[in-house]
């Protein structure tokens, strides 16, 4: 019985802790620290962009979508660096930006543990040409989630 509380304590505490969105912490490897390893399947969201070009300092919508979800880690890097920054309001309900790899607002993740279904996010591309990936991490709920997901591809010239 108390082995049991414990771990349910420790659950809670987790799913509670990140509720409020990722930590800079998982910036690199983009995996919760849930108490239950990502899924192996693939990603049953979408991710998709509002232009696969755009010139230096452009803004480019991001959007996720298909079911439901709660947490969300969106990183467009360069090589294993977030690059760009994400434009998010202050006043935003769902989604904040981080600081990942040294890059102000380089991330966006959830606010808050609301469902969440086609989520667009605005992202600044950097200064710099070149060719750039967008990584996701989506937490269907906090037992349940795909992280470090490769997806759309933007050139930057």
């Amino acid at each position: 019985m108390r082995a049991a509380l414990i771990v349910f304590s420790a659950l809670v505490a987790t799913a509670w802790g990140y509720s409020a969105g990722a930590p800079e912490s998982v910036c690199d490897d983009m995996i919760p620290k849930h108490p239950v390893l990502p899924q192996k399947s693939p990603l049953p969201y979408t991710v998709s962009v509002s232009k696969k070009e755009a010139k230096p300092g452009e803004t480019i919508d991001i959007t996720i979508g298909g079911k439901p979800f709660k947490g969300f880690l969106l990183q467009v890097r360069n090589g294993e660096h977030a690059v760009g920054s994400f434009q998010i309001p202050e006043t935003d309900k769902l989604a904040k930006s981080i600081n990942c790899h040294g890059t102000k607002a380089s991330a966006a993740t959830h606010k808050n543990a609301v469902e969440k279904n086609n989520l667009v996010l605005k992202w600044k591309a950097p200064e710099s040409s070149g060719n750039y990936q967008v990584f996701v991490t989506v937490a269907e709920d906090g037992g349940t989630f795909w992280a470090h997901q490769p997806s759309q591809k933007i050139k930057i010239a």
